[in-house]
């Protein structure tokens, strides 16, 4: 069974301040709710507090339009869904569930106990949002220059701990001032975003890739050595140049070069980029539209 309802800032206002000075549960789920504004620790937080007062086995949180799907606890048979919104603006939709039917006064009590979340998961929300600018390219979306050291880092990390492999690509398009001369800004504009789409559906979901800037991309593999890092590349080279790119009437093609080398013990960000970019330069002294291993 599901039950779906809407909840603004507006609900249970009259009943939310009559029952805070009734209801420990609720004054302390007004403290603890202004103790974060990291969506992972809310949501498992307010359950939490709410559990105190009404059963429940998991939550799920989504916002479609942040991309965010967060599931804690369990799902089971029956559920309530209810539609979060602030002055008419959209903050998601919130799933409680359980095994067994929530009651009329249940609802009531989960229905005040969202009126209190409301604000907090705002500003959650919008310290989201500013994180996940400050970490991606506004151009094509994915991950920039400056995050580029701290996900190395951590896949340093992971390969150590797992004895596995992790290699990077430096990708560069070919003569891209070309198009920028030829066809304009926007034409380039939408090779770069084009060319993105190509390089995500060519790799794993489990692969990062980071724009550096201008035509450059760095592409981080993990669990893969140098062998299958070329095998990859050879692919992302053979799919960007089969790539047609459409600009209003203008239709044209781009080719990439790539530099590929493989993690080595006590690497840092810098000698390993710099062996790959070493290889980078290599294919483009040799003709361009190739890849080179370092």
């Amino acid at each position: 069974m599901e039950l779906k309802k809407t909840i603004n800032s507006r609900s249970n206002d009259t009943s939310v301040s009559q029952k805070l000075k009734q209801q420990d549960a609720i004054n302390h789920l007004i403290s603890a709710l202004q103790t974060t504004i990291i969506l992972d620790e809310l949501v498992p937080l307010f359950s939490n507090e709410l559990l105190k007062a009404v059963d429940h086995s998991g939550v799920i949180f989504e916002n479609p339009e942040l991309g965010i799907v967060f599931q804690h606890g369990s799902r089971t048979n029956h559920s309530c869904e209810y539609s979060l919104t602030i002055e008419n603006n959209s903050l998601g939709k919130l799933t409680f569930m359980r095994r067994q039917r929530f009651t009329e006064s249940e609802l009531n009590t989960i229905e005040q106990f969202l009126s209190v979340l409301l604000y907090p998961l705002k500003n959650t929300l919008l310290y989201s949002q500013a994180i996940q600018f400050a970490h991606t390219d506004p151009l094509t979306g994915v991950l920039n220059r400056s995050t580029l050291r701290s996900v190395f880092q951590k896949e340093v990390s992971l390969t150590k701990r797992h004895h596995s492999d992790l290699s990077l690509i430096m990708l560069d398009l070919d003569f891209f001032k070309t198009v920028n001369d030829r066809y304009g800004h926007c034409a380039g504009d939408t090779a770069l975003k084009d060319v993105t789409q190509c390089i995500e559906k060519t790799l794993r979901e489990s692969d990062y890739i980071f724009r550096l800037g201008g035509e450059e991309f760095a592409i981080l593999l993990n669990d893969t050595d140098l062998k299958g890092a070329e095998l990859i590349a050879e692919r992302l080279r053979t799919a960007i140049e089969s790539l047609s790119i459409l600009h209003d009437d203008t239709q044209f093609q781009l080719t990439a070069s790539m530099g590929i080398t493989q993690y080595k013990e006590n690497d840092s960000l810098g000698v390993i980029m710099s062996r790959s970019d070493n290889a980078l330069y290599k294919a483009k002294d040799s003709g361009r539209n190739k890849v080179v291993c370092a």
